[in-house]
C-alpha cells in the first residue's frame, strides 16, 4: 500500500471548511427539529443534511488520523 503525502496547511485548511460546514449542518437540522412536524420536502431536507453531517464527521476524522503523527 502507498503512502500519500498530504500537506499540512492544506489538511488544516480542509478542516477549518469541514468543520464550519459540520456546524451549519448541525443548526440547520435543530431548526428543523423544533418543528412541530415536517413538511414532506423538510423530511427529505432533514434525511439529506443528516447523510452529510456524517459524511463531513467521516472526512474529518479522517484528516485528523492522516495529520497525527
Amino acid at each position: 500500500m502507498e503512502k500519500v503525502r498530504v500537506d499540512p496547511e492544506s489538511a488544516a485548511v480542509q478542516m477549518v471548511r469541514l468543520r464550519e460546514r459540520h456546524g451549519e449542518l448541525e443548526r440547520r437540522l435543530a431548526e428543523l427539529e423544533r418543528h412541530l412536524s415536517l413538511t414532506p420536502d423538510e423530511q427529505v431536507e432533514r434525511a439529506v443534511l443528516k447523510k452529510e453531517k456524517l459524511r463531513t464527521k467521516d472526512a474529518l476524522q479522517r484528516l485528523s488520523a492522516v495529520r497525527a503523527p
